[in-house]
């Protein structure tokens, strides 16, 4: 006969009632632990999957500034390149431009220095200084007598009727007679009226000038010569057309004029006597 523990199975069931109510609280905890997951997740997640974009977006934005940066600086660098290109260029050309300047007027400076040297050593060869109370000794420039005296300002009538103001005096010479300077000077001017013709212009160390009239086309000296009371400038000529030789006969018109070109009587300073 079969044997029936009612403790035994007392204690069974209820072992196997807690066991089935442990069993079912674990698996309640681990549901529970689950949900629990499961609502972290849930909520929680949108703030990692925003932490995520954000730090995607930082990283985004870091990296395109950098490259920003790097192209920022290389358009600055190339820039620069050509910013200093383009100002070694200006440079050398401004510095070249300088260059041809100062040797332009190193040239210019060099030659005024030697044109007043030269002026320098002239007036002080010549002693020709306009003004300065030289005592300067005249030689009678041609020799001859005096064919008209002199008359100036006063007018004196032509054989047409007319009456005209003739400067100096003229001295009875055939045409071909060497003119000489009256003293050391220099040539101040060369030129050609019809009232005088070829004439020659010789400033001397008094102020004085002294002026040849009347000459012939071949001239001896040229503006600037310096020359003493032996030089030939040129030759006695039928250059006026005025007061022609037709008129008044070969010769020589000499007159004399100070440095304001006030006319001077030429018998003050040569010895002529009249035909």
């Amino acid at each position: 006969m079969l044997k029936f523990d009612v403790n035994k199975t007392f204690n069974m069931c209820i072992n196997s009632g807690e066991q089935a109510r442990i069993q079912k609280g674990g698996v309640d905890m681990d549901q529970n632990k689950k949900d629990k997951v499961k609502n972290f997740f849930r909520k929680e997640g949108f703030y990692l999957v925003l932490f995520l974009c954000l730090c995607l977006v930082a990283t985004v934005t870091v990296v395109t500034s950098k490259k920003n940066k790097i192209s920022k600086e290389k358009v600055q660098q190339s820039e620069k390149e050509f910013t200093l290109n383009v100002d070694d260029k200006a440079t050398s050309e401004a510095q070249k431009q300088n260059a041809d300047r100062v040797k332009n007027n190193t040239e210019k400076e060099v030659a005024q220095a030697q044109q007043e040297e030269e002026v320098a050593t002239t007036e002080e060869d010549t002693n020709v200084s306009a003004g300065t109370t030289t005592e300067v000794k005249f030689s009678n420039p041609i020799e001859g007598t005096i064919s008209r005296v002199y008359s100036y300002p006063k007018p004196q009538e032509m054989k047409d009727g007319t009456s005209r103001n003739i400067r100096g005096i003229d001295i009875k010479a055939t045409v071909g007679t060497e003119v000489k300077s009256a003293a050391v000077g220099e040539v101040k001017e060369i030129s050609k009226r019809a009232e005088e013709g070829n004439y020659v212009v010789i400033a001397h160390a008094n102020g004085i000038n002294t002026k040849y009239c009347n000459l012939g086309s071949d001239m001896k000296v040229k503006v600037g010569d310096k020359v003493t009371e032996e030089t030939v400038i040129g030759t006695v000529g039928d250059t006026s057309k005025i007061f022609s030789n037709n008129e008044f006969g070969e010769h020589l018109n000499l007159q004399v004029q100070d440095s304001n070109g006030k006319d001077l009587n030429p018998t003050t300073y040569f010895n002529y006597k009249a035909q």
